[in-house]
This record gives C-alpha cells, sequence and structure tokens, in this order.
C-alpha cells in the first residue's frame, strides 16, 4: 500500500512541475511579446523620425533652390542695368559670385545627402544589432526551455514561427524606410 502512495504522490508532483514550467514558459511568452511591442513602438518612432528628417531635407533643398533664384534673378537684372564698363566688371564679380553660391549649394546639396544616407544606416545597423543580440538571447532562453521541459516540444515551433514572421516584417518595414527615394 505505500509504494502505491509514493507512486501516486510522484505523479502528482510531476504532474505539479510540468504545471509549473507551463506557468514559467506562458510568462516568458508574454514577457517576448511585450519586448516585441516595445521593439514595435521604437521603430514606429524612428519611421517617424527618418520621415521628418526626410521632410526637413526637402525643405531645406526647397529654401535652397528659391534662393539659387533670387540670385540669378539678382544676376539677370545686373545684366540690363549696366551697360558702362564699370557694370561689366560688375557683372563679371556678380557672375563669379553666383558660380560660387552655385558651387557652394550643391556642396550642400551632396553634403545633406550624404549625411541623411550615414543616419540612416546608423539607424538600421542599431536596430539589427539590437535585433540580433536580443534574438541570441532568446534562442538561448528557449534552448534551455526546451532542456528543461522535454515533454512540451509544441510550443518550440511555433515560438521560433512567430519570432521568424515577426523579424521578417521587421526587416521589410526597415527596407521599405531605407528605400525611401530621395529628392
Amino acid at each position: 500500500m505505500d509504494t502505491f502512495i509514493d507512486k501516486l504522490a510522484q505523479k502528482r508532483n510531476a504532474q505539479e512541475m510540468i504545471r509549473a514550467n507551463m506557468t514559467a514558459e506562458t510568462a516568458k511568452m508574454e514577457q517576448m511579446q511585450e519586448q516585441m511591442k516595445a521593439y514595435d513602438e521604437l521603430l514606429q518612432e524612428i519611421r517617424k523620425v527618418n520621415l521628418k528628417t526626410a521632410e526637413n531635407a526637402a525643405e531645406v533643398q526647397n529654401v535652397l533652390k528659391a534662393c539659387m533664384e533670387q540670385v540669378e534673378a539678382m544676376g539677370a537684372g545686373v545684366k540690363e542695368e549696366n551697360a558702362c564698363d564699370k557694370a561689366e566688371e560688375a557683372l563679371k564679380i556678380s557672375e563669379d559670385t553666383l558660380k560660387e553660391i552655385k558651387a557652394l549649394l550643391e556642396q550642400q546639396f551632396t553634403q545633406t545627402n550624404d549625411f541623411l544616407h550615414k543616419e540612416n544606416v546608423k539607424v538600421y545597423r542599431n536596430v539589427q544589432a539590437a535585433m540580433a543580440e536580443e534574438l541570441g538571447k532568446q534562442t538561448e532562453e528557449l534552448k534551455a526551455s526546451q532542456v528543461q521541459n522535454r515533454g512540451s516540444r509544441a510550443l518550440l515551433p511555433v515560438s521560433v514561427l512567430i519570432l521568424i514572421g515577426v523579424l521578417a516584417d521587421i526587416a521589410i518595414q526597415l527596407f521599405s524606410l531605407l528605400m525611401i527615394p530621395m529628392p
């Protein structure tokens, strides 16, 4: 009779351990879902900042184009007003100045585009590094939980598929953000 009671107690303890492991896995899964939500929020914020940066760059380019038009208009006005030698010298000087301004503005356009590209690459690499680091941690945790819970292997493939799907979605979103055409 004692052996029967011992076997019954062992079965009950094993079932309680399985329930505790399942509860722990559920809590871990919820924690991972919360982390993924936080990552999604960060990505949304990064997208907003990226769009703002693109808008600001477009505004800067529009202002610079307006300045170029005004400078060209001033140069054209100078051509019409001056008829004597001093006017011709002033016109040459203003044309040289206009060329220098154009060169400077083109240089500024190039620098702005280079800066935006570098910032986008930095953001992409930071997100990529964070995701790779977190994926490694989560993989280790899943391996550890798999070793502990050999009986509950059904959750592992589902978890991995969900994680892969989320990472693919993030990668697609980042790729689409980085492929925004520059004006």
